[in-house]
């Protein structure tokens, strides 16, 4: 389970508001369990934002990953629900691929989603300006 800090902040990254290499320094000072805990996390999130499966393959060439790595290969199997959980059981050294891979697949399903329907502000703070500080302070303000 994700706090709300943690859920803003892969939000500002998705949204390209945070910089990739703050989020993965992030991510890396993580304990091991922590590193599971957070994607898995991740996988929620994403899942809320319907991605389809051909969004993995533009999320692997957003996150610069080779097509050959063990968590772009998963995410390119059919039913991404189910290959999505395997990513946070991955051996330590490709959790940060994971993760940045992860990152690129909701900024992908995000946009789209943004596109295709009108925002909710109102039910999905998510959609709110995260790059304003005052909006991240009343999100956390109600939702902390």
């Amino acid at each position: 389970m994700l706090n709300i800090d943690e859920e803003i902040l892969l939000n500002q990254l998705a949204q390209g508001i945070v910089s990739d290499r703050e989020g993965e320094v992030w991510f890396q000072a993580h304990s091991l369990d922590e590193k599971r805990r957070v994607l898995r996390g991740l996988n929620v999130v994403i899942l809320q934002a319907s991605p389809r499966e051909e969004d993995a393959a533009t999320a692997i060439s957003k996150a610069q990953l080779k097509t050959t790595l063990t968590p772009c290969v998963i995410v390119k199997r059919p039913n991404l629900k189910v290959q999505l959980a395997k990513l946070a059981t991955l051996p330590e050294p490709e959790l940060t691929q994971s993760f940045r891979l992860l990152i690129k697949l909701l900024a992908v399903a995000d946009k789209r989603r943004r596109e295709e329907k009108p925002l909710d502000l109102e039910n999905h703070w998510w959609h709110r300006d995260l790059a304003d500080p005052n909006v991240v302070n009343e999100i956390k303000r109600v939702k902390g």
